[in-house]
């Protein structure tokens, strides 16, 4: 099957999935989308603006996927922590996925996680999606709305401390849904508070080795918001507004700096897969029509 037809086919499925069934954080991805669009070059720009709302949409379609019935949890996340990695910076887990797999096997190897050879995989799909403009391929816009919102959403999710944890949802520490208070919630309430600086993107070349690296600062965060977390329920019994203020007022610094980072990779990622793919010039004369998208619900 053609590569175009199966990004169109991916996007049919994602679109038919409602966003009640959705997991938690789409207002998050699609805020780190949108902002990192704005910092993309004038060469990328017209086209990612174009077709902007339909790009931030699908930000979420790997989280979608999985509520389809799609095998894509194991994507999303790398349990660093776990015995068999080692201490930090966990050399126990080679870096080439062969050399994973082989040591692991496919089964143990999902229960650490593949969110780093995954961004990979799409940061190809994307560079090969950007070169289909140098084909005057039909499928090169199709293509690129698509894998430039799937491989932004792994790089993102890599910036987030709890999917680099196996106490991804400190369920070993007695903070059990602190995953969701963290991301979606504290997210949602404060978003219009939040002091947001992304630096300006650096190109992506190894996305890979980007996504690791993400991963690992990302682990450094957690014990910190898990103290948080415990300071702000201490003596309650509810997670009420008090508890998130004062959440909010301890790890506001980590949450920014995250959103921030996670914008200038997003970005980096684009502009990277861009390059790779011999800096091609995105037309708009005879693209597709911009797909209608549906106003997000969360």
């Amino acid at each position: 099957m053609r590569k175009g037809s199966i990004a169109a086919i991916a996007l049919l499925v994602a679109s038919l999935v409602p966003s009640s069934a959705s997991a938690w954080g789409f207002a998050a991805h699609r805020y780190i989308m949108g902002r990192a669009i704005d910092l993309l070059p004038s060469e990328l720009k017209p086209f990612f603006d174009r077709y902007r709302d339909e790009i931030v949409a699908r930000a979420v379609d790997p989280d979608l996927w999985r509520n389809a019935g799609w095998e894509d949890d194991p994507n999303h996340f790398v349990n660093f922590g776990m015995k068999e990695l080692g201490p930090y910076p966990f050399a126990g887990l080679p870096r080439e996925h062969g050399a994973a797999l082989e040591k692991f096997g496919q089964g143990m190897l999902a229960r650490i996680g593949r969110l780093p050879w995954r961004e990979a995989e799409e940061f190809g799909n994307l560079r090969r999606a950007f070169e289909g403009f140098t084909r005057e391929g039909q499928y090169a816009p199709t293509d690129v709305v698509l894998f430039a919102a799937v491989a932004s959403h792994y790089i993102q999710d890599a910036h987030q401390p709890f999917h680099a944890s196996n106490n991804y949802d400190g369920q070993l520490t007695g903070n059990v849904g602190v995953h969701a208070r963290f991301e979606r919630d504290l997210f949602e309430r404060f978003q219009s508070t939040l002091t947001v600086n992304p630096a300006p993107p650096a190109p992506i070349r190894n996305a890979r080795d980007a996504a690791f690296d993400a991963l690992l600062a990302s682990y450094h965060l957690v014990d910190a918001i898990l103290k948080a977390d415990g300071e702000a329920i201490a003596g309650k019994d509810v997670y009420d507004g008090d508890y998130y203020e004062k959440f909010f007022v301890r790890v506001r610094p980590v949450l920014e700096r995250r959103l921030a980072d996670s914008i200038a990779a997003t970005a980096g990622v684009i502009i990277g897969a861009w390059q790779r793919a011999g800096r091609p010039v995105l037309r708009l004369e005879g693209a597709r029509p911009v797909q209608k998208v549906k106003k997000p619900i969360g």
